[in-house]
């Protein structure tokens, strides 16, 4: 038996997941968006192994490729600042 009327639209989520405090400081922040690109890569990366050889999978390949870049930059970022931080020169 076909369904005539739609279900109606779900309600949107009004509160957030998570909240940013106004006073983490910036290598605070940093680190953390570090560590949670981490997971992102290692999610992507394991559902990969996972399914290889399945179709789709090049879209979710790139997304890792691109997680993880950002991952890497972000790394290089705070190391830099720790070491401008400690008067060391960082090349």
């Amino acid at each position: 038996m076909k369904k005539i009327v739609p279900d109606p639209p779900r309600p949107l989520i009004t509160t957030p997941y998570f909240t940013i405090h106004s006073d983490i400081s910036p290598t605070d922040a940093i680190a953390h968006a570090g560590e949670l690109l981490r997971a992102v890569v290692e999610t992507l990366d394991d559902h990969c192994r996972d399914h290889a050889g399945e179709p789709g999978l090049n879209l979710l390949a790139n997304a890792n490729h691109a997680a993880y870049s950002a991952y890497v930059l972000i790394q290089h970022a705070k190391r830099s600042w720790d070491a401008t931080q400690k008067g060391e020169s960082f090349t």
